[in-house]
């Protein structure tokens, strides 16, 4: 993982950027309905992201390019994130309206007092795995976690523990997570953790031929979480669900065509290649998408939540001690109907 020491200077860089490819890409936008009226006041907001700019993100910014922020009455400002940019604090302080964080932010926050609450749940299942060569015969979390295997991880993480408990885990060595490549490309045994649509899009277009053994399996918390703070829904509570309506809008616009939107967001990160995110779209179409859900037309649940999920999640938390208590669930997250009242 990259490490940026000025964030903050690198944010106010990027969005000024962001905004003026925008500008540029909207000439004609597809599948927009009116635009909104260059007179209309529109109500400044700003999404802090936990990570560059990349597929993740791809329906937010298809909400800016296509105008439906601005068609809700918003003027979105997006704002690259990094490893050092603490976006849960930083939406629960209300010092941005909206952020990308992890489902376990949101419980572990507010069981210290954050007054955090979950919005928009973007990945349905967990986009986090382990990333094997493809001629690894492991082919299971208990296969993997009963092995000898040296894996590349973040120790802290909770899904570790729950692995532990579950499988023991005695004879693996667990060695520090770099969030290169480079031990992994040389090593056929070696193991590490990924990010789905990151590490195996990389390895496939390298001619490295990998497996993914999803960590959805044991843990399952709701990814790339938006959130906004109780103050911001209590005293701007349409504001908030007219985010939500263009951001789930956006989606169903990016995943049906995302490589619509991939040029806009590589000018964002040369880092990270068209072709790569046109892969790294098609991946993680099938974790947005609930599994119900059977095609992208018309009346979507991308990015809804349930009680039931959040309640796993805030037990499991527990369980593995990173939590003491869950509090209540039902205060975590709002709901949000598609059509505005």
């Amino acid at each position: 993982m990259k490490c940026h020491l000025n964030p903050f200077h690198q944010v106010a860089v990027a969005t000024t950027i962001f905004m003026s490819v925008v500008a540029c890409d909207r000439s004609s936008p597809p599948e927009s309905g009116q635009p909104a009226s260059p007179t209309k006041k529109l109500t400044s907001v700003t999404l802090q992201l936990n990570w560059v700019p990349e597929p993740e993100f791809g329906g937010m910014f298809a909400a800016v390019h296509d105008g439906i922020y601005a068609d809700e009455g918003l003027e979105v400002e997006i704002r690259k994130g990094g490893a050092q940019v603490p976006c849960a604090q930083l939406v629960a302080s209300g010092q941005v309206q909206f952020a990308v964080v992890s489902g376990e932010e949101v419980l572990t926050l507010r069981a210290r007092g954050g007054a955090i609450v979950a919005v928009f749940a973007t990945f349905q299942q967990n986009p986090t795995g382990f990333l094997l060569h493809a001629s690894n015969p492991i082919d299971s979390l208990e296969a993997l976690w009963t092995s000898a295997s040296t894996i590349g991880i973040d120790p802290g993480l909770p899904f570790v523990q729950i692995l532990n408990q579950k499988y023991g885990g005695k004879s693996l060595k667990l060695v520090p997570y770099s969030g290169a490549l480079a031990t992994f490309m040389a090593s056929p045994e070696y193991v590490q953790q990924c990010f789905i649509t990151a590490e195996p899009v990389e390895c496939q277009l390298r001619g490295l031929a990998t497996k993914v053994l999803p960590i959805s399996d044991v843990f399952n918390p709701y990814g790339a979480v938006i959130a906004t703070n109780e103050t911001t829904i209590r005293d701007n509570r349409p504001m908030v669900e007219a985010f939500v309506r263009a951001t789930r809008e956006g989606w169903r616009r990016y995943l049906k065509s995302p490589e619509v939107y991939n040029p806009t967001i590589a000018r964002m990160n040369p880092s990270m290649t068209i072709e790569a995110m046109n892969l790294a779209a098609k991946l993680e179409a099938p974790l947005i998408i609930p599994q119900s859900e059977g095609s992208l037309d018309g009346e979507s649940s991308i990015g809804r939540m349930t009680l039931e999920r959040w309640r796993i999640t805030g037990e499991q938390l527990v369980q593995t001690g990173v939590m003491t208590a869950v509090g209540t669930v039902e205060d975590a997250f709002l709901k949000v109907d598609s059509a505005p009242h």
